[in-house]
């Protein structure tokens, strides 16, 4: 009886490892990372267009140690699928050294799903959401980072790498061992082409000495133009900004347009601020090349000051909300710029609050002018219109509260027309 249940003992825990995949025949698969990474990718409905990063590549190291946080002496091979710019979708397949820390390298690859949901959350939200939806699977010394349409399908499709053939690699054509026909057309007989003929050395010159020119003095190469709002509403309080660098012009063209074509003459203070915020929405959009990591995605170099947002029609929230407290001074509408955070303070974010009629409310253009696949409706363009403190704290706004001043009337909150 004591052998039967020491046999019974023994099946169990045999059992108990295999659940837990603690079986190394598990583990085993003739796959490469990138016929891994490419069969899940090939599991999605309407896969997007993907850069495949392998190692020997400099952006794959990058993401590798800076963006995934991992040792890379404890990863043997890997690759990694990445569709940059407005896209958070991402492809990876990581087979662990021996001596590597399998738990710790998951964490860190959740830490950095976290992290880039935190860097979509309110400018993206659909690639929110898929961030949100990603996942981590772990098996053996393999790990998956799984950012797409049907996480649910990506991770059958890894799993599948495990207990099915890897795909039969293309091979090339073999070169035929038998010596090339000969070609039938007869090749022609060269003409001889008569030798030219030499001629005489040339008679050396006596050649005037070399001169040395004398350097002509440079000038300083101009400073880079910076972002100055002080500047400009000097320039525009004078009526005349002749004098200003390009730059500092186009902005002020664009605002002085605006402000005559756009917002109304007679209009109050709030009927002034909801049309600067509207035409914002409409004319801008988020840089969403800053969100990728792929070099082929250039951010705009101004997409944190009005510049950007105003010229080139980009910008991040630092540009949006700098954009709308250039508009507010030249208005004369008290306003200030508030620089905090999102995502659980993971994030940075920027918004502004303005006084209307002695009492703050606070607006965040950016996060009304979400990039979508659809169309915006009008409630969305305006749920952080004219709010209170209490609703941004609610939506997943930090700020330091010193300084700052609570934004708690509701009087000139939008509404639906």
């Amino acid at each position: 009886m004591k052998r039967l249940w020491a046999s019974l003992l023994a099946a169990c825990l045999l059992l108990s490892l295999a659940a837990c995949g603690g079986g190394e025949e598990d583990v085993e698969t003739a796959w490469t990372p990138l016929q891994m990474a490419r069969a899940i990718l090939a599991s999605q409905e309407a896969p997007p267009g993907m850069t495949e990063l392998l190692p020997g590549d400099g952006t794959y190291e990058i993401y590798v140690a800076d963006s995934y946080g991992l040792n890379p002496e404890d990863v043997a091979d890997g690759a990694i699928l990445a569709a940059g710019g407005a896209s958070a979708q991402e492809i990876a397949v990581l087979r662990l050294t021996e001596q590597a820390d399998s738990d710790g390298a998951a964490d860190a690859l959740r830490a950095y799903l976290e992290a880039r949901t935190g860097d979509f959350t309110g400018y993206l939200p659909e690639e929110a959401a898929l961030l949100e939806d990603g996942a981590v699977v772990a098996r053996g010394d393999w790990l998956a980072l799984l950012v797409c349409g049907d996480t649910a399908a990506a991770e059958e499709a890894f799993s599948a790498c495990f207990t099915q053939a890897p795909p039969a690699e293309e091979t090339a054509p073999q070169e035929s061992a038998q010596p090339p026909a000969p070609d039938p057309t007869p090749t022609p007989t060269p003409t001889p082409v008569p030798a030219e003929t030499e001629a005489p050395a040339p008679v050396p010159t006596a050649t005037a000495p070399a001169v040395v020119p004398t350097p002509v003095p440079t000038a300083p190469p101009a400073e880079p133009w910076s972002y100055d709002e002080a500047r400009l509403l000097a320039a525009w309080e004078r009526g005349d900004w002749s004098g200003l660098a390009e730059e500092d012009r186009a902005i002020l063209d664009v605002c002085a347009q605006v402000i005559a074509d756009v917002v109304p003459a007679d209009g109050s203070d709030y009927e002034k601020e909801l049309a600067v915020h509207d035409w914002m929405v409409a004319h801008g959009s988020y840089d969403s090349n800053t969100l990728s990591q792929l070099p082929d995605f250039r951010e705009n170099p101004n997409n944190d000051n009005p510049y950007g947002f105003l010229v080139d029609g980009k910008g991040i929230c630092l540009g949006y909300a700098s954009t709308f407290q250039l508009f507010m001074d030249l208005l004369g509408i008290q306003c200030i710029t508030v620089e905090g955070t999102a995502h659980g303070g993971t994030s940075d974010h920027a918004w502004n609050q303005v006084c209307l009629d002695g009492d703050w409310y606070c607006v965040d253009v950016t996060w009304d002018d979400p990039t979508t696949y659809g169309t915006v409706s009008e409630r969305t363009a305006h749920r952080y219109f004219n709010v209170t403190s209490g609703f941004l704290r609610d939506t997943d706004h930090q700020w330091e509260a010193s300084g700052i001043p609570e934004a708690e009337d509701t009087a000139y909150a939008w509404r639906q027309r």
